[in-house]
């Protein structure tokens, strides 16, 4: 079973600040991504994937490119979630996180 860290972006306003900052981040609206991405746990989960949510926010990822030299693209963006999830654990991502979500 593999471990998959995805971001957990509560507020509006901080998406909104994450696709300012970071070259191919979703454009969707808030709402809208958090629906397709509990799309995305639930096939996570359904294919036996242990999927951990990482609180992030923009301020915290440009600190990170700026220590660690990364570009603020959605590869970086990829590290940042897998640094941050292998420190901090994460919390695990529920299969109802549709629902929970909204």
């Amino acid at each position: 079973m593999a471990t998959r860290y995805l971001a957990d972006v509560r507020q509006a306003t901080e998406h909104r600040a994450l696709q300012d900052l970071i070259k191919l981040y979703p454009a969707q609206a808030h709402e809208e991504w958090r629906e397709l991405q509990a799309k995305e746990i639930a096939r996570l989960i359904g294919a036996r994937h242990d999927v951990r949510l990482v609180e992030v926010t923009a301020a915290e990822f440009a600190d990170y490119c700026a220590r660690t030299g990364a570009k603020r693209d959605i590869g970086a963006f990829t590290g940042f979630l897998w640094d941050k999830g292998k420190r901090t654990k994460g919390r695990a991502a529920a299969a109802a996180h549709a629902e929970a979500g909204r």
